[in-house]
């Protein structure tokens, strides 16, 4: 599996990686740019294995006989607590910024207006870093406001064209193809080899934030800087990824 980041005719370097993951080796190549980079940069090849270990998760369902219930259209992870990495959350606001106006401005009012139903819901100064057991708690609370249909404006960022979302996020949500009519089924759940979100948490030492402050949070905070060399950067967040038993 071949993974990159990085601008076209820039500077590259490229290195081969096997993991071994349920005692199968996985050869794995990474080609970055030759300079010092930001964990946002690096996102690209963060999804690619995120992507790898969700698809492994879910053969290994399909296999045993308990079928994914996701389909495309389906909406029941738009209705949830979404959270984001720092360098998400400022990938995700730098596809905002890009977009033309009138659009960029009418994206950013329904954030906003999202904000506000959910201050009025009591839920808006909950948000943020806290422990395992406070996100659970208001993962639950979020879903119970949240709309029974998702739409652009109960959750915003489905307002962005799919094909405009980043390489980059490996927590976004995919925009669906089709009309949307969630019944009360709750997707089933399985187990992946790791989960790169908690590690790039560590990784970043900025905690998390919900998908629907992620402008806030850029509007918030300075523009990153130069995080180190990207072989060193991947070696970290690999060496901690969150392994399953």
């Amino acid at each position: 599996m071949r993974l990159s980041a990085g601008m076209p005719g820039e500077a590259q370097r490229t290195g081969q990686v096997v993991l071994v993951v349920g005692g199968e080796r996985l050869p794995l190549e990474f080609t970055v740019p030759a300079r010092p980079v930001t964990v946002e940069q690096l996102l690209p090849i963060l999804r690619g294995l995120s992507s790898l270990f969700s698809a492994r998760g879910a053969v290994r369902s399909e296999a045993a006989g308990r079928p994914i219930s996701c389909r495309v259209g389906c909406g029941a992870c738009c209705r949830q607590l979404v959270p984001l990495s720092p360098s998400e959350a400022g990938a995700l606001a730098r596809l905002v910024d890009a977009l033309p106006e009138p659009r960029r401005g009418q994206i950013r009012g329904r954030f906003e207006e999202a904000l506000q139903k959910l201050d009025a819901a009591g839920l808006l100064g909950r948000m943020g870093t806290r422990t395992p057991a406070e996100r659970t708690e208001l993962g639950r609370a979020y879903s119970g406001r949240a709309s029974p249909a998702p739409s652009s404006r109960t959750n915003p960022a489905l307002s962005i064209p799919t094909g405009r979302w980043p390489a980059a996020s490996t927590s976004s949500p995919r925009r669906p193809r089709t009309a949307a009519r969630p019944g009360p089924t709750i997707p089933t759940s399985w187990r992946c080899d790791a989960y790169v979100l908690p590690t790039l948490v560590e990784v970043e030492a900025g905690g998390w934030t919900p998908l629907l402050l992620a402008l806030r949070f850029r509007d918030e905070n300075p523009e990153p800087v130069p995080s180190g060399e990207a072989p060193a950067i991947l070696r970290e967040v690999i060496g901690r990824l969150v392994t399953e038993a």
